[in-house]
């Protein structure tokens, strides 16, 4: 990994042929400074490039889940605010959702890991943030019952430096995932593109930006990195919402971050999912079982 930063601050100094001090003096913005006069950001913004995949991997699986020497887990929580993208339309926010996901994995060989996940989110009302039976929808001008989203159907992957493979394939095709780690002041930031199965609609794709502190993410001996998360999904209509014939899909906007466990999740969630969904409080080791095609 080369950060450029202190490049960056030697190169300028000696373009003033100055001194490291001399040049540290030189970048001092005084206060009230407008923008358009200011000889250098303070703003600190710079790519990081890795020697090889084999250390973007592992540290992309640092900030996602765990660089697990056998098995590992990783709750993450989410709020987030889905709009309505109706086609020919003007958009608009419809309701929020709380969630988790909850994955669960295990290191086959080398750098090779086989990972599955289950989601769960409930819908909020978009002013109170209370839980939400029902809401109405503003294009059909119906009250519909809400429903919570839960996603048990994703079939895993094996995740390694050269790629992903889902696992209802034959395995032969690699997906190449994007990522793009940078420096940003004292944090670490990467963004990154996650697709859904194959065999899901069309409509599906999540575009992230996570981020740690620098001086964690130099410390190696920390394999999960206590990760804070914001981004984008795009997904269609939820049967639930009764669109009929309207043609569109959803976008929504969410943050998070990684917890240490499900006992970690915030009370009121954590309490309804007890009551309606215990099972999905507990990694579901049982998608193991089922061998590999590959």
């Amino acid at each position: 990994m080369t950060p450029m930063s202190s490049l960056n601050r030697r190169l300028f100094g000696a373009a003033l042929g100055l001194a490291p001090a001399a040049a540290a003096a030189a970048i001092t913005v005084p206060r009230g400074t407008p923008a358009g006069d200011m000889a250098l950001s303070k703003v600190t913004s710079e790519y990081m490039v890795f020697e090889d995949e084999d250390e973007a991997f592992r540290n992309h699986l640092r900030i996602e889940r765990d660089l697990a020497e056998t098995e590992g887990t990783t709750v993450t929580w989410y709020n987030w605010l889905a709009f309505v993208i109706p086609e020919g339309r003007q958009p608009f926010p419809l309701m929020r959702y709380e969630g988790m996901e909850y994955s669960y994995f295990r290191r086959l060989q080398g750098l090779e890991y086989r990972i599955h996940a289950h989601n769960l989110s409930y819908i909020r009302d978009l002013q109170t943030g209370r839980f939400a039976d029902t809401i109405e929808n503003p294009l059909t001008g119906k009250r519909v019952t809400t429903m919570p989203t839960v996603l048990l159907e994703d079939p895993g992957t094996l995740a390694a430096p050269r790629g992903f493979r889902n696992l209802r394939s034959d395995g032969k095709t690699y997906t190449q995932p994007f990522r793009s780690f940078r420096i940003q002041d004292d944090l670490v930031k990467l963004d990154s593109v996650r697709t859904a199965p194959p065999d899901w609609p069309v409509t599906h794709i999540e575009n992230s930006c996570q981020w740690v502190k620098l001086s964690d993410f130099e410390n190696p001996r920390i394999t999960s990195l206590p990760t804070h998360f914001s981004g984008t999904y795009v997904f269609p209509y939820p049967k639930w919402l009764g669109m009929g014939d309207i043609k569109g899909h959803m976008l929504g906007f969410f943050d998070g971050r990684k917890l240490n466990g499900p006992a970690d999740l915030p009370r009121e969630f954590l309490e309804r999912t007890a009551r309606e969904y215990p099972e999905l409080l507990r990694p579901r080791w049982q998608e193991f079982d089922t061998p590999l095609r590959f």
